[in-house]
């Protein structure tokens, strides 16, 4: 069943009140105007009750939910995570590589500064015959030689003393009889010894010639092998 609203309801009660009224003898009809002002007026407080009924919808379910809109955003909590930091070395570690000697023989004293270690007396030996570890049948003969070099920072005085310490077999067959001595020498003079006679001993092994100069800081030495 379809429901009018209340001004066409109104509308409606007026124009039929104004057909009774015609039909009724004796009766004053109200004029165009008259019906037009009390349909304004009706209209107007129709409007006008709609709009309270609105207002008290609105009141009602602000009360019922008071979040519903209100204009206002709920604020959301937002996590920070602070990233994971890798720990960085304060400084390196540093290393020292010192490299094996090879070959003859040396030796060094005195102090130094700074990354550099400067002797003031040091030797070196070059030009070595035979080179460290060389191979000799048994009985074999060869040359013992090599030559010393003033490697450190100092001068040698003249007269230093070269001796034989060792001579295993023995090998050399015409060792020095005395001490060698060597002349004055300037950092970078060298000195030749030798050569020397020498015949492997009969009995395989390692075996080493070796000499001390005077001073305690240079040790030359040979160093062989005898095989079968």
């Amino acid at each position: 069943m379809n429901r009018w609203s209340i001004p066409v309801r109104i509308i409606l009660f007026l124009m039929g009140l104004a057909f009774f009224s015609a039909c009724i003898p004796g009766e004053k009809l109200p004029s165009a105007e008259e019906v037009k002002a009390a349909i304004e007026t009706s209209v107007a407080q129709t409007i006008q009750a709609q709009e309270q009924i609105a207002n008290s919808v609105a009141l009602t379910v602000a009360v019922l939910d008071p979040g519903a809109d209100s204009g206002e955003e709920t604020a959301t909590s937002t996590v920070t995570l602070s990233p994971t930091l890798t720990p960085i070395l304060g400084s390196a570690t540093s290393f020292t590589i010192v490299p094996s000697s090879s070959g003859g023989s040396g030796g060094g004293a005195g102090s130094g500064s700074g990354g550099t270690t400067s002797y003031a007396y040091s030797c070196d030996i070059i030009r070595q015959r035979p080179i460290d570890n060389t191979e000799f049948k048994r009985t074999n003969t060869f040359d013992v030689k090599f030559t010393i070099l003033n490697n450190g920072t100092s001068t040698w005085v003249a007269g230093k003393d070269l001796v034989l310490l060792g001579n295993p077999g023995p090998t050399l067959t015409s060792p020095p009889a005395a001490p060698i001595q060597l002349p004055e020498m300037k950092p970078g003079d060298t000195f030749a010894v030798g050569p020397f006679d020498a015949v492997a001993p009969d009995v395989t092994g390692h075996y080493v010639i070796d000499f001390k100069l005077e001073g305690g800081f240079c040790y030359p030495y040979v160093a062989f092998d005898v095989i079968r």
